[in-house]
């Protein structure tokens, strides 16, 4: 795979459970233009393997890219990118994906992650925040953990509901029991809570494919999204 971008790693610390924030700042070329929701390709030393991952910052950062990374021991990728230190460099192929954040809709989002499949959502809502989209559109949030030590940037989702009225967030734990909040399945908390008129919105997820499947098999069969307004990486509706 052919490299598109250079870079040197500047910053890299846990920022929950099981999951680092790697930022890199680009060296050649100094930027990227990106849509919120795309992912790339890490290209890894003395292999012709690559590993994915979806871009985690707002596109408006175009000097620099911010990942998540699960840990994973297994998973030469993982191993990887928790192996670089400050001023490592490393090597990029972007952007891709066609799962992007469709800015020019005025449709009602909702965003449904499981655990690491947050860095999807995390680039669309940091986006919509510096844009100031979340002050004219409804959005709500559904995040799937297996306890709340996992849940990401939980404060920051907390206070964008404070300050718009028309951002909800769900975070939900399905492995934790002094939790008071949201807790089981994932789709049975979105299928409670969102209306079963949803064919004037559009939907995004990411977690595991069988998760992307069952938001995807819930929104459109229950809740009349219409299958063309489901977008993720992991799974497409036959449409």
């Amino acid at each position: 795979m052919e490299v598109t971008h250079s870079g040197q790693v500047v910053y890299s610390a846990p920022i929950s459970k099981g999951i680092i924030l790697l930022r890199i700042k680009l060296t050649q070329p100094e930027s990227v233009y990106f849509k919120a929701g795309q992912y790339l390709a890490v290209l890894l030393p003395d292999s012709e393997k690559a590993s994915y991952y979806s871009i985690a910052s707002s596109p408006n950062r175009k000097g620099e890219i911010e990942l998540l990374v699960k840990e994973d021991k297994l998973g030469v990728g993982s191993v990887y990118l928790y192996s670089l230190k400050e001023g490592d460099s490393i090597q990029l192929h972007m952007p891709m994906g066609e799962a992007y954040l469709r800015e020019d809709s005025d449709r009602n989002v909702i965003f449904v992650a499981g655990a690491s499949g947050a860095s999807y959502i995390r680039s669309m809502i940091h986006y919509l925040d510096e844009s100031d989209h979340l002050a004219h559109r409804e959005v709500h949030y559904f995040l799937g953990c297996r306890e709340e030590d996992e849940l990401l940037e939980s404060d920051y989702m907390h206070k964008l509901a404070k300050n718009y009225t028309g951002f909800h967030y769900h975070p939900a734990l399905s492995h934790q029991e002094d939790w008071d909040g949201h807790t089981g399945l994932i789709t049975e908390v979105v299928d409670r809570i969102m209306p079963n008129d949803m064919s004037k919105w559009q939907a995004y997820s990411a977690g595991s494919p069988a998760m992307v499947k069952a938001v995807a098999d819930l929104l459109i069969a229950n809740k009349s999204l219409e299958k063309n307004y489901f977008f993720s990486d992991m799974y497409t509706p036959e449409i």
